[in-house]
């Protein structure tokens, strides 16, 4: 990757300044919509109804820290849990991050399959 460029997480924070909005869920936790075009997530949090978790209702990405509980050094743990259990192949999503994605960049395309799936929950 040139010059180290910042790797993304799409399953991000809402709350990080570059978050961004990749999709817009069905429902609680429904399949995500991907958008055209990458939102602020600023714009959309704006928006949602009093009480809930962002990241029920939307796909979000933000900078990948190194001090996410997923990380094991440079490695994501998460990416890797997704391919063990990756679904058969099927076509790509649609996705404006794949080529700064930690996950893709990690893992590839079993990891990019796997991505619709993932829905973050409050504990």
């Amino acid at each position: 990757m040139a010059d180290r460029e910042q790797l993304w997480c799409p399953s991000g924070s809402a709350y990080a300044p570059e978050s961004l909005v990749l999709a817009v869920r069905e429902g609680l936790d429904g399949p995500p919509l991907y958008l055209p075009a990458p939102r602020p997530a600023a714009e959309a949090l704006a928006g949602l109804p009093p009480g809930t978790e962002p990241r029920r209702l939307l796909r979000l990405a933000s900078h990948c820290v190194p001090h996410c509980l997923n990380r094991a050094g440079e490695s994501c743990t998460l990416a890797t849990r997704l391919t063990e259990s990756a679904s058969p192949p099927a076509p790509l999503p649609p996705c404006h991050l794949r080529p700064r994605c930690r996950w893709w960049t990690q893992s590839g395309p079993p990891a990019c399959r796997a991505c619709p799936q993932v829905s973050t929950r409050p504990d």
